[in-house]
């Protein structure tokens, strides 16, 4: 199963900017328990900061199903799952849940995936640009995080360069 940090969750949030879309989120741990939840594709990336502000664990995004009307979706989904209901759109991680995440809601990320970073993630160093692009954030948050020493890069002359794979490593630390 695809399980994405919330760092490259937000990195794939403008390629759903478009879409509606039933989220599914589970808290890393063991056996941590699965949100289910409608959102707008332009609100992902607050979304998934919220609830990382929220929850006092780390999250994983593990599926998106679009949906045309993600209310209604979302709630026939949960209730679909009911019997494992834990609180607050929360579920507790069962086979049959993760079965339906794996077999439909799996496949849209592996596409906003392969369209943020195309080719998969690199070793090959990347500009200002393109990193910004991968974080979801602006170029002069890229030139800030440099200066505060919170990502590594390369330096050739004016020009920095980034290592996708590595700058991620770092902010998961």
């Amino acid at each position: 199963m695809i399980a994405l940090s919330s760092h490259t969750a937000a990195a794939i949030a403008l390629h759903a900017a478009e879409g509606s879309w039933v989220m599914f989120v589970q808290l890393v741990g063991v056996a941590g328990p699965v949100k289910i939840e409608p959102v707008l594709g332009r609100q992902l990336a607050s979304r998934i900061t919220q609830l990382v502000l929220d929850n006092p664990y780390e999250l994983q995004l593990i599926g998106l199903l679009p949906s045309s009307d993600p209310d209604s979706d979302a709630s026939e989904i949960a209730n679909e799952f009911i019997a494992y209901q834990i609180h607050d759109g929360w579920f507790e991680p069962n086979g049959d849940l993760l079965a339906f995440i794996g077999e439909q809601a799996q496949s849209s990320i592996s596409v906003l995936l392969a369209q943020t970073h195309p080719g998969g993630l690199s070793d090959a160093p990347v500009d200002i640009e393109q990193i910004a692009s991968i974080l979801d954030v602006s170029v002069p948050t890229v030139r800030r995080m440099v200066k505060a020493g919170e990502i590594p890069y390369l330096k050739f002359g004016r020009f920095y360069r980034f290592v996708p794979n590595d700058v991620l490593a770092s902010l998961r630390r």
